[in-house]
């Protein structure tokens, strides 16, 4: 069965609706301890400043005791926000809680204009005016994400001033109630553009976590069977090398042992499939391992002139046989790499396999080792076979692949390759496929800085 992974399933739209709301209420109730602080600020002011001019027998006690519980509310419900494990899930429940609470502190500043207040004579309207303007100013800033929350306090703070303004009997008193339904709707209006376009930026980035959560869920998952895959390589390689080694004992036993020459060619058969089995299965389990970081690397300062001549070496007399001829253009310098002998040498061996494989009689193989401007040294193979098509250059060293100009002949399993990439990677260097002029592939092999390099004697 497929696990389906949780990071994988994108969020129902409820579920954003409920993230951006709970964004929303966070953006109000974390503006709490400022703005009280601002309005106990404020209050005090308010008392210093009103008291004297108010009618006998009237105090700004009750009101400063009245803006001040409805403070304290809003700090303990910033307290409880904070303390919920399931306030996302909470969301609409916090969101009316901050409506009430936003209806709350508007009504409070309110009671300036309409109740505390309330008298013709009084010079300090004006100043009431211009004291809700400010409040109003500062509201934007905190509440404005929360647009119902933002509209509630304008409204529950503004509206009763403006009736109360309005049914005065004064017309200085009376031209407030007009100036503060202009900056009301100015509020609301600019407020309105400015919480759609907060909405938006909040939806972008939690969609954007979304795809990111998605994305690092998706490697997850692919790391993990990548993971399984090579262990199931590992495993049937070495399960399936003990009897292929078997297979191959039988083999040469009926070589050797067989008396009819008919029995002797099914045995040798027998045995060159089973060779050619076992050689899949090493790529395979050489290609598990290094995939998955488990191949061990003896890395040692050699010569690889030596490499090269030691490959030159064993594979003449196969090319002898096939009337290609196996050149080397080396260095004359004698120049030490980190390199692991035998695996370089399984490089080596897969790239000169190709080359004979695929150049016909009469052509030439050439090794060239040639230093580069960066101190390093670069290793071609080049042939003059049959090629690689220029936009296939790059995919022959991906696992499986071959090239479209092999896939019907003995082109192998497509391994050969890959793995020469990931033992040049593990060295550090690169390897590249380019196609020659006048036909043939050269597959070069960019190494980095030598150990150290000394002159022949």
């Amino acid at each position: 069965m497929i696990r389906q992974d949780a990071d994988l399933v994108p969020p129902p739209v409820a579920n954003l609706e409920r993230r951006v709301l709970d964004s929303q209420n966070g953006s109000v109730l974390k503006s709490a301890p400022s703005m009280v602080s601002a309005t106990v600020i404020a209050a005090y002011a308010m008392h210093i400043y009103f008291s004297p001019g108010l009618p006998a027998g009237r105090s700004l006690f009750d009101w400063m005791w009245v803006i001040g519980s409805v403070s304290a509310g809003r700090m303990l419900t910033l307290y409880l926000w904070r303390r919920d494990a399931a306030r996302e899930a909470h969301a609409v429940g916090w969101s009316r809680v901050i409506l009430v609470l936003s209806a709350l502190t508007g009504l409070s500043w309110s009671l300036l204009a309409t109740w505390m207040l309330p008298t013709e004579e009084s010079h300090f309207r004006p100043a009431i005016a211009a004291l809700m303007m400010g409040i109003s100013a500062a509201v934007v800033v905190s509440h404005v994400d929360h647009y119902r929350a933002y509209a509630t306090y304008l409204a529950c703070m503004l509206v009763p001033a403006i009736v109360h303004f309005a049914g005065q009997e004064s017309a200085s008193t009376r031209t407030l109630a007009p100036m503060l339904i202009f900056f009301l709707i100015l509020l609301l209006v600019g407020g309105r553009r400015s919480a759609r376009a907060n909405e938006r930026s909040i939806r972008l980035q939690m969609e954007l976590e979304a795809a990111v959560a998605a994305e690092e869920g998706a490697r997850r998952v692919a790391e993990e069977a990548n993971l399984a895959k090579n262990q199931f390589l590992m495993n049937m390689s070495h399960e399936l090398r003990t009897p292929m080694h078997a297979v191959l004992a039988y083999a040469q036993l009926g070589i050797e042992k067989g008396e009819e020459e008919r029995l002797r060619r099914y045995f040798e058969r027998i045995q060159t499939s089973a060779r050619g089995l076992l050689v899949l299965l090493g790529d395979l389990l050489d290609l598990a391992k290094l995939e998955s970081g488990r191949m061990d690397f003896q890395f040692r300062p050699i010569d690889p002139r030596r490499l090269i001549e030691a490959t030159i070496a064993e594979f003449s007399p196969e090319s002898q046989n096939r009337g290609i001829h196996l050149a080397a253009d080396l260095v004359p310098e004698q120049v030490w790499f980190a390199l692991d002998e035998a695996r370089f040498m399984q490089v080596l061996r897969n790239l000169v396999s190709n080359a004979l494989k695929f150049s016909p009689a009469g052509s030439t193989i050439t090794l060239q080792l040639s230093g580069d401007a960066a101190g390093g040294f670069a290793l071609c193979v080049a042939d003059e076979g049959i090629g690689i098509p220029e936009d296939e250059l790059e995919r022959v060293f991906d696992k499986f692949v071959q090239s479209s100009k092999t896939r019907t002949g003995a082109g192998g399993t497509g391994l050969g390759l890959a793995i020469c990439r990931e033992i040049v990677e593990a060295h550090g260097g690169r390897i590249r496929a380019l196609c020659r002029t006048g036909g043939g592939t050269e597959i070069c092999i960019a190494m980095p800085r030598p150990v150290s390099v000394s002159k022949a004697a």
